[in-house]
């Protein structure tokens, strides 16, 4: 489980710079990408867990500041 949520960290982490990169430049190409991979996750997660669990790990990421706004 700790993969897991060391790759989710990642990809919320990836979304941070890219809509960094979105805003400063209006490239959203990046972002778009980023986008993509962080719903895949969120769905196989989901699949494999529930989407109560991903609920409680996005809660728990959002106290060490990893939040999508």
């Amino acid at each position: 489980m700790e993969n897991v949520i060391g790759n989710y960290k990642s990809l919320l982490l990836d979304y941070s710079e890219a809509s960094r990169i979105a805003l400063e430049t209006g490239r959203m190409g990046l972002l778009a990408l980023v986008l993509e991979k962080l719903e895949e996750f969120e769905r196989s997660f989901i699949n494999a867990f529930s989407f109560e669990k991903l609920l409680e790990l996005q809660k728990e990421l959002n106290s060490q500041g990893l939040l999508i706004a």
